[in-house]
């Protein structure tokens, strides 16, 4: 995939999260659309790229999000090193694999969200708190799928 389509992929997520992503909550959860465009920065981009696209995204989210503010600046350009230092060592080709450590990937950054706003005095039940965390992370490696279906060859 070229640098073009992936930035253009990013800035149609980027208008779908704060928009229409809404109406598609599933147990209260919704997909990740920002964190699946770093990753396929993380895919398909060079490093510096990527790391520039982790931190466009980061800041979006967090100028649109209810987050700690700068939560998502640091945790997706974060994300984008430790996933190339991953990629370096082990092989992603097959899709299942990917899939795989996008969940994880999504895993650690709600379960990092979470516990950052209940350290800052939000109050989270803990059923809804689990619940969140583990349905969104399957919704956004089930977009990932889809997505990565549709758009790569």
């Amino acid at each position: 995939m070229r640098p073009p389509i992936v930035f253009i992929l990013t800035a149609i997520f980027a208008l779908l999260q704060v928009t229409l992503l809404d109406y598609f909550r599933i147990f209260g959860a919704k997909p990740d659309l920002l964190l699946i465009a770093v990753f396929f920065g993380c895919l398909f981009l060079k490093q510096k790229k990527a790391f520039a696209l982790g931190i466009f995204s980061g800041l979006f989210k967090d100028i649109f999000s209810l987050n700690a503010f700068g939560l998502n600046t640091v945790l997706f350009p974060a994300g984008v090193i430790l996933i190339a230092k991953l990629m370096r060592r082990v092989s992603i080709e097959d899709n299942l694999s990917r899939i795989l450590l996008i969940f994880v990937v999504a895993l650690l950054n709600n379960i990092i969200s979470g516990l950052v706003l209940v350290y800052t005095g939000v109050y989270i039940p803990l059923g809804i708190f689990l619940r969140i965390i583990i349905f969104s992370s399957m919704y956004t490696a089930a977009v990932f799928y889809l997505t990565i279906r549709l758009t790569v060859k």
